[in-house]
């Protein structure tokens, strides 16, 4: 783990929560140099105290440690058909992209409902 690298993580995770060094140690019941010191890449925590940091930033420790957050499993659709063409859909360029989101949206909104009763009908 690179000492740098895990200072300005954790920077970036305690200023997105709003948090001072202070407050982040007073969570922490460390000394607020300690976090300074981590967030200065002068040293790194223990595996403990990373856990730690986490959980007091309520980010994952793998963000923490590698940048990277777990990736969420996929969305459960429960129509296979749906899922293929969505993920059809995300490989093609972006204005068609946009195209099609302008209609999906029309369709959950209702907007097409005419059409799609005139289409049933001829």
């Amino acid at each position: 783990m690179n000492m740098r690298e895990f200072g300005v993580r954790l920077t970036r995770a305690r200023d997105q929560r709003g948090l001072s060094i202070s407050q982040l140690a007073r969570r922490m019941g460390v000394d607020y140099m300690q976090i300074s010191r981590y967030e200065k890449g002068q040293s790194l925590p223990s595996f403990d105290t990373a856990i730690r940091l986490a959980n007091a930033l309520q980010v994952s420790l793998d963000l923490l440690v590698s940048g990277s957050e777990i990736p969420e499993p996929p969305p459960s659709f429960k129509n296979t058909r749906l899922l293929t063409r969505m993920r059809e859909l995300d490989e093609l360029p972006e204005h068609r992209q946009e195209l099609a989101l302008r209609f999906l949206e029309a369709v959950i909104a209702g907007e097409l409902d005419g059409l799609a009763s005139r289409l049933r009908r001829d």
